[in-house]
This record gives C-alpha cells, structure tokens and sequence, in this order.
C-alpha cells in the first residue's frame, strides 16, 4: 500500500480556456480557503486527448492516495466511440461535485438577437454549429436542437472546446452550446452573446435570458463535474479524498465559483457515484448508438 505523501498531483483532463482547468483553480483556492487538506497540490495538464491522457495517467498509479483528477462525461464518451478497454471501471470514481448548466451562443453581431429569433431563423435552413469531436455533448445538443426546431444543422470538427469559440468568432459556425466557463470570458469581452439557457429554469449566472424552452424548443441538458482517483485505492484513502472534498464544498471560494458559472452543487461520493457513472454509460451507449456513431 503507497503511503501519503507531502505532494497531491492534481491531473487537469481538459486544455487551457476549457472549463476544467477552471473548476481545478478554483478547487485548489477552496481547498486552501478551507484548510481542508496540509499538502501542497501541483497541477499536471493532461488536456491534448480529454480524457483519455487523465485516464492513461491514473491507470499507472493504482492504489496512489496522492493523485486524483478532473472528470467529466468525455470519461465514457472516449472509451465508447473509441471502444477502449480501459474505462471508468477500472479507476476510482472519487465525487460527483457540480451540476452544470448549457447556453446557446452566437456572436455578438449575429442577426440572431433573441431565442426567438433563432429558433425562427434555423427553421427549413442549414446552419452550422460546432465542437471537437463527433459524439460529443456539443453535437448530440445540436443535433437535438435542430431537430426540436425542425432545421438542418452542419456539425463541423474544430481541434479543441476553446476552438468552438474561436471558429464562432471568425464566423465559421453560426451558434453553439457552451457553458459558463467556457464562454465567460468571451461574453465580457463582447465578442460572443448569450441567448438562450438549455435547462428547465433560468440561470443565476444570466438572470435575463430565457430558456430555449421558452421560444418552444425544450432542450435540456446538464453535465456533471467530479473527481476521479486511480484504481485500487484502499478504502481508507477514499474515505479521506471524501472528508477532504466535502470540507472544501462549503468553503465561500467554492461557493463563489458555483455562483459565477451558474453550476449547482451535486455532491455525490464513492459508491453512489460509481453507480451514477454506471447509470450514465447506459445512457451516452444508448444515444450515440441511435446516432450511429458506435464502433462496430
């Protein structure tokens, strides 16, 4: 059994200007905030591959109680489309955190001024929207929402999540589906506008924009955030990672950061996390199978 040591190798599974990296940063403030753990942290970016580096890198340090990693669905997306053998499964689910909410996205100078409009607009037409892989919760949310307003939609490839908003800006996709985090820093510095919310009720990060349900298209959709561990870590190692998360939580760093990303706190620890992630993998094989976009 590997014993604690004085350093926590935090692992970042998505790249620069995606939301991981900012969920990291502002754990690592609550975890100071709070004095929930001694150690110090350094952070390992693993955001070439989303996903599939982290899980790469955790498989290699089994039964470690000083590695853990951002995680989000790209953990089962990844090794379905690409019919991996190492998965979820094999690691250590550690903490469900946050529940995140989607908007809809267009430029700033886009004709598409409300929800209304764009549902108008992409009716009997095709537009282009966008995302870094295909399969990806940017695409499955395109094409539902073209289905909803009953348009055609050209989903095109660009190499990263930041890249989505790159290609918005330069007018080569007409809208997209973000969230907070990623289209923040965008939205302050007034290239890109919010126009719908992708969830049952409006956002606390942008009080004023509708729901796409509201211009009679409910699509919803929310994605969860956490942590996971390498595989075979002793039961004592998880129980602390839980104590350690669960301190943070309630720290006001932490707090802010749900309140600027318009996140909801969805805890979820251990074993009833690792049922969540079973219950999950059912789904995405599901969808992306009637999306026919399963290996065969």
């Amino acid at each position: 059994m590997l014993t604690l040591s004085d350093t926590v190798d935090f692992v970042i599974h998505g790249p620069p200007g995606s939301a991981p990296p900012v969920l990291a940063q502002a754990l690592l403030k609550a975890v100071t905030q709070s004095h929930a753990d001694p150690r110090t942290w350094s952070t390992i970016p693993k955001g070439d591959d989303p996903g599939v580096d982290a899980m790469n890198l955790l498989i290699t340090r089994a039964g470690d109680p000083n590695c853990l990693s951002t995680c989000t669905p790209v953990f089962i997306q990844a090794p379905l489309l690409r019919g991996m053998t190492l998965t979820h499964r094999q690691l250590t689910p550690l903490a469900r955190l946050v529940s995140d909410s989607f908007f809809l996205v267009v430029r700033a100078d886009s004709a598409f001024q409300t929800a209304a409009d764009f549902v108008a607009g992409i009716a009997g037409r095709t537009t282009r929207t966008g995302g870094y892989f295909k399969g990806g919760i940017n695409h499955l949310l395109g094409l539902s929402i073209a289905d909803g307003a009953r348009a055609d939609v050209e989903f095109v490839v660009v190499p990263s999540e930041p890249a989505v908003w790159t290609a918005m800006i330069e007018g080569r996709i007409d809208w997209g589906c973000g969230v907070a985090a990623e289209i923040l820093p965008h939205v302050e510095a007034g290239t890109l506008r919010v126009i719908a919310a992708l969830s049952a009720r409006r956002s606390e990060a942008f009080p004023d924009i509708p729901t796409l349900a509201e211009a009679g298209v409910p699509v919803t959709f929310h994605l969860w955030r956490g942590l996971m561990g390498p595989p075979d870590l002793a039961q004592d190692d998880q129980a602390r990672w839980h104590a350690i998360i669960d301190t943070m939580r309630q720290s006001e760093a932490w707090q802010a950061y749900l309140a600027r990303n318009g996140q909801a706190d969805a805890f979820l620890p251990g074993q009833a996390f690792r049922d969540f992630l079973d219950g999950e993998w059912d789904w995405y094989e599901r969808h992306l199978g009637m999306a026919g976009l399963l290996p065969a």
